[in-house]
Parts: structure tokens; C-alpha cells; sequence
């Protein structure tokens, strides 16, 4: 195998070909579960685990969360323990429904397989650049107008990625934190920031760079600003100067409301009013290529199929595409929920057929997706699940934590994210609830647990606006020397955690150890 890039990291490829010798394959196993509520009910998700549902007395490699709205989606990605016949493509094993919880109809649909790595997909990712794209800093409630918008910008993000010999796109979310900067009046760490709405009408992107050819990355960012400026967007760029930290962002453009909504209008004004009921939870998996997230996003555009949320990355050199999909109100039915895994053109083809949103005559054409760097990719589908998005007044509250790994299951330390949660509740007198939104865990190399994830709570009414900072301040000082606690009387030495909880983003990079 070569390095066609100088981006592409030697030691990457070393840990790659290790992995698939003392596995003795080079597929990597997979779950992802699809957590959804039917007939409008409301029920808790469940709790994040880094043991993949299949493999309970194992932990997954790497392990990614994504709950925007009472639905959501986890993924688990591992090497097999004995040697096996590579598998080619993706082989899905189990389709499983449950539990049933009665009254509340959760539904859990659960798909497992294992995908063959594509070899040519080996980038540092310290060689990236991470860009926000922000509408407004107002809660998350999109219509179905906007789910194309959502889409359209999706299409255009991925499209600029790919385009010419192409970048890869390790990382995108919607919806996400928007980011507003303090006034100038504020110190530069941050420390006059207001508190952040947990979800907005706000994409974040990160993307690989190739150091061989540095101009790719202007012209990409030329690309993405047109794109932002002609929809209305913000754009901010993650702060790479000397001394600066992930949560920093560089603005260049200012979000314009009547330039989004006059493009809106022109583009979507036919789309149905109001936001949507049901929708459908998709996962497209396939090894990762660059160029394969462009074309099943100008595939899905191509259909009228709107997206209200999505979430891209990619584990183990194996690439999950996450995708909440608007119902269209004519396809709107009681039917149970339900799931299916089918290629991608067979997948997409149904699909469009319930969320495709009609007006496809100046923009239907034949599907090309099987003749694109996705084709042995699978849709992984599970609907009507009905979503909660509602304009509640949320804050997020970021996550960082190392902590030593217990190999044997039964003694593995309790997740630190649920944890957290937890803590969090148990203060009644002034947070009404939580959950936890994003949430990716890697085990390292070296026995350690690394993670990363995203809380959203809701404060008790009546707290004065103006005391919010230093409440978020306190609560997140309180639940992060509880949990470390915690730990400690589960046997986890004090000196190997790492733990930090913020409300700034930008804090988490400042201080490595909590006590």
C-alpha cells in the first residue's frame, strides 16, 4: 500500500495494518441503533454505552452518540477478536426491534455488519481546518422549507469537499451550538460570553487538508464562503493562531436573516407549511471515500428529500452518515415503526418515496448514485419515529475525559458522560432536565479511555437571566468534582483521570486536569 499524500500519516497506516494482522481480517464490526418514539409520546433515550449492544462483555473502539430531538442515533465500531474471511461490502447480520417500553412505544431498531476499510482513506486529522455555518443563534425548530435549506447547504459543503481531487470530510453536524463573539469590550478568553443555545440552525464541518497542495484549502474556504454568502449564512473558522484552543472561531460573515429567508422563499416557497411530524432515521455506511457524502447529499437534493439533522463521521476508516428525514404530510400514516437495510439505490429509491417532498419537475433526473464513490454503500432505515423539536430554552455544557480502561467488562468504570447527566439532575432546585446530545468515545492504544460529548440542560423557571453565567459556572464546578469522586470509590486512581466540564467550549483545551 502507498501514500499517494504527504497528508496521509505513515504511523496511521502502521496502526491500520497492525490492526488487521492481530485481527486477521481488515473488516471492522459495527452496530448502530436507531432510538426513535412513536405516536407523539415521549420517552427518555437511552444510555449511552461503550460496549456495542451485540458484544456486551467487549467495548468498542470507537463509539459515536447523536441525539437531537427525543430520537437520535448511536454507533459502536470494532476489530474482530479471531481471524475470518474478510467480508466484501457490508454484510448486515441482525435486525433486531425492542425493548418495547409500553406506554411510552420507544422503538430500537438495531443493525449490525462489518465493513472491509478502503486503505486510501489514511489522514491526520491535526491536518484539518473546521468551519461553523450559522443561520441564527435561536433554538433549533426547522420547517420543511428549511429541512431543504438544511440540505441544500449539506450538498453545497460537501460538493466544495470534493470537488477536483477532493478533501475528505472527517466530521459534520447539524444542528450544533451557534457561536456569537463577545463584544470588544470583553477579555479575549472568553469570560464575557453568554451562555450558548444548545441547538441552532448552525452546521459544523471539519475537513481534512492535504499538505501537499495548500491551495486546496483556500479554494475550498472561497467555495464555502460564496456558498454561506449567497444563502445568508454565517461562517466562522476554528482559531488556529498560537495560543488558541478548539472553541475559538475566527468570524468571517455575519449571519443576514432576510437574505436566508428571500433565498428560502425563492428556492423552497413551495415546500409544505409547518414543522415536520414524523420523520424517517437514516444511516448510510460504506468504507470511507472522499466524495461519498457529496453524492448521497446531491442525491437526497436531487429528490426533495429535506434534512432536519445529520451527523457525519467517520470510525475506523468506516464512514456513518446519520440522517433525520422529514415525512411528506401526504405519506403521513399510523403505521408501527419499522426498519430495513437495502443498497443505496434501492434504499434511496424508497426513501424518496416517503420523504421526498413533490415538486420534482424542474430537478428530477435519473439517480446516478450507483455510478458514485457510495455505491456499495447501505441505507439503514427506521420510521415514522416522531421527533420532539420544540423551542426550549436549553444550555450546552461540553465534556472532556480520560480515564484508564478495565478490559474485563463486569469491572469497566461506570460511563462518564451518564455520570455527569446524573450529577447534573440531582439538582432539582435548578436544573428541570438534561440529556446528552453528542457523544464520541475512542479507547486508546495505551489502555485509556478518551471521550468527548456535548450536555444539554434546562435551568428551573424563574432564574434571572442575568445570574445564568455564574449558575452554569457553579453547577459545572459541583458535577465535575462529584463524578471525579465517584470514580475514585470505583477504584479508578485519582491520578489518571482527566476530566473537565464547561459551558464555554473553549475552556475544555485550558485546564487538562480536574481534582
Amino acid at each position: 500500500m502507498t501514500m499517494p499524500s504527504t497528508s496521509r500519516l505513515h504511523p496511521a497506516l502502521a496502526a491500520v495494518a497492525a490492526r488487521a494482522a492481530s485481527a486477521g481480517s481488515p473488516a471492522v464490526l459495527f452496530n448502530v441503533s436507531h432510538f426513535g418514539v412513536g405516536n407523539g409520546s415521549v420517552a427518555p433515550l437511552p444510555s449511552t454505552d461503550i460496549a456495542p449492544p451485540t458484544e456486551q462483555d467487549h467495548v468498542a473502539t470507537e463509539t459515536l452518540a447523536f441525539h437531537p430531538a427525543a430520537a437520535g442515533f448511536q454507533v459502536h465500531t470494532w476489530a474482530p477478536e479471531t481471524p475470518h474471511k474478510p467480508v466484501g461490502g457490508v454484510s448486515i447480520s441482525r435486525i433486531a426491534v425492542g425493548p418495547q417500553v409500553d406506554e411510552r412505544n420507544l422503538a430500537c431498531h438495531l443493525y449490525g455488519g462489518s465493513v472491509v476499510i478502503n486503505p486510501n482513506f489514511l489522514y491526520d486529522p491535526a491536518h484539518s481546518t473546521e468551519i461553523l455555518l450559522t443561520l441564527g443563534y435561536e433554538t433549533w425548530q426547522p420547517d420543511y422549507a428549511d429541512s431543504l435549506m438544511i440540505a441544500r447547504v449539506y450538498q453545497g459543503v460537501a460538493a466544495a469537499a470534493a470537488n477536483g481531487d477532493g478533501v475528505p470530510i472527517l466530521f459534520l453536524q447539524s444542528p450544533v451550538a451557534p457561536f456569537r463573539d463577545p463584544p470588544g469590550r470583553f477579555r479575549e478568553d472568553g469570560s464575557g460570553e453568554a451562555p450558548r443555545v444548545a441547538n441552532g440552525m448552525a452546521m459544523r464541518v471539519l475537513i481534512g487538508l492535504d499538505e501537499g497542495h495548500p491551495q486546496k484549502r483556500i479554494a475550498l474556504l472561497g467555495k464555502i464562503s460564496d456558498l454561506a454568502q449567497g444563502y445568508g449564512l454565517g461562517l466562522q473558522i476554528a482559531d488556529r493562531r498560537f495560543g488558541r484552543v478548539r472553541g475559538e472561531w475566527w468570524s468571517v460573515l455575519a449571519p443576514d436573516a432576510d437574505r436566508y429567508a428571500a433565498a428560502k422563499a425563492e428556492l423552497f416557497g413551495w415546500a409544505p407549511p409547518g414543522v415536520p411530524e414524523s420523520v424517517q432515521l437514516l444511516t448510510f455506511v460504506g468504507p470511507a471515500r472522499v466524495g461519498s457524502s457529496a453524492a448521497i447529499a446531491a442525491d437526497l437534493m436531487a429528490r426533495n428529500i429535506g434534512v432536519l439533522a445529520v451527523s457525519a463521521a467517520t470510525l475506523q476508516e468506516i464512514a456513518f452518515i446519520n440522517v433525520m428525514t422529514p415525512i411528506a404530510p401526504a405519506r403521513l400514516t399510523d403505521t408501527p415503526t419499522s426498519g430495513t437495510c437495502l443498497p443505496i439505490v434501492e434504499g434511496l429509491g424508497q426513501v424518496a418515496s416517503d420523504c421526498g417532498l413533490t415538486r420534482r419537475q424542474g430537478v428530477r433526473v435519473r439517480s446516478r448514485i450507483g455510478e458514485t464513490a457510495a455505491t456499495d454503500y447501505q441505507v439503514l432505515s427506521t420510521g415514522p419515529v416522531s421527533p420532539r423539536i420544540a423551542a426550549s430554552a436549553e444550555h450546552p455544557l461540553w465534556l472532556s475525559w480520560i480515564i484508564p480502561l478495565e478490559h474485563d467488562a463486569a469491572k469497566r468504570p461506570p460511563d462518564v458522560a451518564q455520570l455527569v447527566l446524573a450529577q447534573l439532575c440531582e439538582a432539582a432546585d435548578r436544573v428541570a432536565g438534561g440529556r446528552i446530545d453528542y457523544y464520541r468515545v475512542r479507547v486508546l492504544a495505551d489502555g485509556r479511555v478518551r471521550g468527548r460529548a456535548k450536555v444539554s440542560v434546562s435551568l428551573t423557571e424563574g432564574i434571572v437571566r442575568t445570574h445564568i453565567p455564574a449558575l452554569l459556572s457553579e453547577l459545572c464546578a459541583w458535577a465535575q468534582r462529584e463524578v471525579v469522586a465517584t470514580l475514585v470509590r470505583d477504584h479508578v486512581p485519582l491520578r489518571t483521570i482527566r476530566l473537565r466540564l464547561a459551558w464555554r467550549e473553549r475552556w475544555l483545551g485550558r485546564v487538562s486536569t480536574v481534582m
